[in-house]
């Protein structure tokens, strides 16, 4: 088959590889779709991961072969990951103890979907519902990490909030506030072509904040208070400190993006109001599962944030054009068998 591995800093390479066989507790998986997730150009282009990775965990696929002891799923299943057993209480991920996101990439994983086939443990995917298509369905795992993140976030019936950056996870944060109750939701970001799109979803008002004073527009838009709640999902040097800033009195922020290098912050300016922080990162077993019910019943939009489908032979220079500063491009996603 061929897969698209990592070989160094800044270097995919699609080559053949043996295919692979699944174990008792597993299913192969032929891939349909794999989409290109903030973290994975992190690591590519950081070189936070060993060579020879195949990356890709926003995917979904048909089964194609199941181990003996798989009873969930049969050959011609359509499936995508999913958390794995529901348990009550937080499930905390097995990190070691002083995790770092930023490591991640070097912890020991299996071959991801950046490939033909892959193999997975059945207990951590889900079948897809006939109402979903394969395409909307690679899609599930970053609508999971804005849904633990706006339910974590104690947002409250009539809450103004604001979501800075309008990548993938910041458009579903933006429509999952909505789903939960805000009455307003801005939304922020330096690219027209994102702000358009948040637009499309329903953003009350969006702003391009190297054109205006971001803190000073939203205080003046909620009656010289401030907003409830802000979603840090951007990670540029500017966006934190903005978020602390433009919450009100006791407001909150959840912080949501992976900064890889220093940010502003100066306390001084919103210490005073007794803000909270809140980092968010991942996801519960069971929020997958309501992630899949809001695209079942199609209260969750996909289409407008998908900017183009490639192939796997596309994928070197996808990751090269994502990087490249002032892109149009919001989610980009891997066909990966053509």
């Amino acid at each position: 088959m061929k897969a698209a591995i990592f070989k160094e800093k800044n270097l995919l390479v699609v080559e053949d590889i043996p295919d692979p066989k699944p174990k008792d507790d597993e299913i192969l998986m032929k891939v349909s779709y794999c989409a290109i997730c903030g973290s994975d150009l992190h690591r590519y282009c950081y070189g936070m991961m060993s060579g020879g990775t195949i990356m890709g965990h926003e995917y979904s696929g048909v089964v194609v072969d199941v181990g003996k002891n798989v009873k969930a799923f049969k050959v011609g299943d359509r499936g995508t990951r999913c958390g794995g057993k529901i348990t009550p209480g937080r499930d905390f991920p097995n990190f070691p103890p002083r995790y770092s996101a930023k490591e991640r990439g070097f912890l020991s994983s299996k071959p991801g979907a950046y490939a033909q086939y892959m193999t997975a443990a059945a207990e951590m995917m889900m079948k897809i519902p006939e109402e979903i298509t394969d395409l909307e369905a690679s899609l599930i795992e970053p609508l999971t990490v804005a849904v633990h993140m706006v339910r974590i976030s104690n947002i409250r019936l009539g809450d103004k909030t604001v979501v800075l950056g309008a990548g993938p996870i910041g458009l579903f944060a933006q429509q999952c506030a909505s789903l939960a109750g805000a009455s307003k939701v801005y939304v922020s970001d330096i690219n027209p072509t994102r702000l358009k799109v948040a637009l499309k979803l329903g953003a009350h008002q969006v702003f391009d904040p190297t054109k205006v004073d971001l803190v000073k527009e939203i205080v003046a838009l909620t009656d010289g208070l401030g907003a409830d709640l802000a979603f840090e999902c951007a990670g540029a040097k500017p966006t934190l400190q903005q978020a602390l800033e433009l919450v009100k009195m006791g407001g909150r922020v959840m912080v949501v993006s992976l900064a890889w290098e220093q940010v502003d912050c100066l306390p001084v300016e919103w210490v005073g109001r007794e803000v909270e922080m809140k980092a968010c990162y991942g996801h519960l077993n069971s929020e997958w599962l309501i992630s899949l019910a809001l695209m079942q019943e199609k209260k969750i939009q996909t289409k407008p944030m998908i900017s183009k489908i490639i192939g796997l032979s596309e994928i070197q220079e996808a990751f090269q054009e994502l990087l490249r500063p002032g892109n149009d491009l919001i989610q980009v996603v891997v066909q990966c068998n053509e």
